[in-house]
């Protein structure tokens, strides 16, 4: 019977110990960006959405990389109202406005496939 008792509680032991393991968040290379010779990383763990009966919209943090070293975090935040097409904007951008996204934006694909949502493009935009 002790036996029994002493090996119920090491399972037991094992099974917490596994289920409090650190998770790590990481960092996902995306883009090369040759205007400023940096490469983008998403930060995983900062992706946040929402979708609403006013849209969808999502949220997330970048690092632009130089020469090994974080240049800077980026944060952008991409919008759709209704059948408009996709906007964005950043905080490098004063809040003042938002732009159209554009086909071949590697950002953007990248977290629209990890969020799991659909979307097309026609022409010069995404919808």
């Amino acid at each position: 019977m002790k036996r029994f008792v002493f090996l119920v509680m090491m399972v037991a032991a094992v099974m917490f110990s596994l289920s409090i393991a650190p998770c790590e968040a990481k960092d996902v290379w995306v883009d090369r960006w040759q205007n400023s010779n940096a490469d983008i990383y998403v930060m995983d763990e900062t992706l946040a959405w929402e979708e609403n009966l006013n849209g969808k919209f999502f949220r997330v943090t970048t690092k632009e990389v130089q020469n090994g070293k974080v240049k800077r975090f980026i944060k952008w935040k991409y919008v759709k109202h209704g059948q408009e097409m996709w906007r964005y904007e950043t905080n490098q951008m004063g809040g003042t406005h938002m732009t159209t996204v554009s086909p071949g934006d590697k950002l953007f694909a990248f977290c629209m496939k990890r969020i799991g949502w659909p979307y097309r493009t026609e022409e010069l935009w995404c919808y």
